[in-house]
């Protein structure tokens, strides 16, 4: 790579990080790189790595385990305060594929100048643990304290989404000619949040749209006839359902809930409205059912909706959207990546 500054992208990835506070020392560069690949962590080698603390990320594994705390991104700073980094140095961070997203490539950067380096990623076919290393094409003197960043957490889908047996992201530092050493977990401080053993729980946004039509069929809009809410489990819905429906208020006079049948029996979902607001681009309610969905449940819910009378083109549209709201306990929450659906194809002028 060439010197440069930093890409609007990788601003966008870097901001936000800042230095945890648990500093790991490793045996670290000098004189004497080929001598301290296997020399004892507690070296005075001048060197530490610094793991990049931003919100850890709770990793859900099954039925019976509590979320597990990993690092958003798999970022250190390498601080040598009185040392000289040579040329060569390298990085290596390791971390579990199933958790983490790279970066098109691996980033170093001193304030907000990239440096020159290179970069390449194994996976280890036996564990497929995947280590990026990162080595430095430039020297830099004692206290640059350069930050290294190799990729960043990213939320995997139902059904993939729980990931049992996670392996650690960890980093070690080194030089080309000699194997990094000391090797360090990057493991952040779980949050109280987290909780203890719980039971991962999701849940499913569908339904069926009805659409209103005027200008003699030329102009139409969407909205929902019916909302589905699909547990995925394995848990059951800590909290009871709500949703909220956000339509245009040109097309839309008025909502209700008039009917609602679980898993295809009727049921009394004890619907009540929320709130209901009304501006002049939105009209949105916000609903909240009794119902607490265990694994395979649907719950249907009947809508009825009533538009306004059109002639002509609308200036701008408010597109049809209904959401899941107040579902409590997130971190325990599985990535169903469907809790939200809308439409987009509308036509209103």
């Amino acid at each position: 790579m060439n010197d440069s500054n930093v890409t609007r992208r990788h601003v966008l990835v870097l901001g936000g990080l800042t230095l945890g506070v648990g500093a790991v020392t490793l045996a670290g560069p000098g004189l004497a790189w080929a001598d301290t690949a296997g020399a004892d962590d507690t070296a005075a080698a001048g060197v530490e790595l610094v793991p990049v603390a931003a919100s850890p990320v709770a990793v859900l594994a099954k039925v019976g385990h509590a979320p597990a705390a990993f690092p958003r991104q798999l970022a250190v700073q390498v601080q040598h305060v009185d040392t000289d980094l040579p040329a060569g140095t390298q990085v290596a961070i390791s971390y579990e594929p199933r958790i983490y997203s790279p970066l098109p490539s691996a980033v170093a950067t001193v304030g907000t100048r990239r440096l020159r380096t290179t970069s390449a990623v194994a996976t280890d076919p036996r564990t497929l643990v995947t280590t990026c290393t990162i080595t430095l094409a430039e020297a830099l003197p004692a206290g640059s304290n350069p930050v290294v960043v190799v990729g960043t957490a990213f939320p995997v889908l139902y059904p993939h989404d729980l990931v049992a047996g996670p392996a650690e992201a960890t980093a070690a530092v080194g030089h080309m000619d000699a194997k990094p050493g000391g090797r360090r977990n990057l493991r952040p401080g779980r949050p109280q949040a987290f909780g203890g053993v719980a039971t991962p729980w999701g849940l499913e946004v569908s339904g069926v749209w009805n659409r209103h039509e005027w200008a003699d069929g030329t102009r139409w809009y969407y909205f929902p006839a019916r909302i589905t809410l699909s547990s995925v489990g394995p848990g059951t819905t800590p909290v009871a359902a709500s949703f909220s429906v956000a339509l245009d208020p040109q097309v839309v006079a008025d909502v209700r809930i008039v009917g609602a049948r679980l898993n295809d029996k009727t049921y009394d979902a004890g619907v009540r409205l929320l709130s209901d607001t009304r501006t002049a681009s939105l009209f949105e309610t916000r609903w909240a059912t009794r119902a607490k969905l265990k694994a395979g449940d649907r719950l249907d819910l009947e809508l009825k909706v009533r538009t306004r009378t059109l002639k002509g083109d609308l200036p701008t549209v408010k597109h049809p959207t209904v959401n899941l709201i107040d579902m409590g306990n997130h971190v325990t929450q599985r990535q169903t990546g469907r809790t939200t659906m809308s439409r987009r194809d509308s036509t209103w002028a």
